[in-house]
């Protein structure tokens, strides 16, 4: 990998972590609260097992449709980075970065406007 292409993989994985900690911050907010792991570096070996049970519990959450669709969509957009990004680190390719890029930019909306919702409705 060129140096330019080492530099935009690092960036992505730094911006999957962002992610997933605004995942663990969601996670926290839920009506019935859901823990995943939030140690400083998850191997994905951890973190996909989770993020997947996160998407499997978001329709068992006491929350309107609206909410439940954002946090399946922020998971499997997730989860889609995730996987592109292994495909990246095995052989670059501009678009599956791009692809990284554009999944990130899905989920962090997504959970975002979750995070949103849950901190103006509370969960009580």
């Amino acid at each position: 990998m060129a140096e330019h292409d080492d530099e935009i993989m690092l960036a992505l994985a730094h911006s999957i972590s962002v992610t997933y900690s605004v995942l663990v911050d969601v996670c926290q907010a839920l009506p019935v609260p859901i823990t995943i792991p939030t140690d400083r570096h998850i191997p994905a070996s951890q973190a996909v097992p989770a993020i997947q049970r996160v998407a499997a519990l978001a329709k068992d959450q006491p929350m309107g449709e609206d909410q439940e669709a954002q946090l399946f969509t922020g998971c499997i957009h997730l989860l889609a980075a995730i996987d592109l990004y292994a495909l990246c680190a095995a052989r670059y390719e501009e678009t599956r970065a791009e692809g990284v890029g554009a999944n990130l930019l899905h989920a962090d909306g997504a959970l975002t406007r979750l995070q949103v919702w849950l901190l103006t409705n509370g969960t009580d």
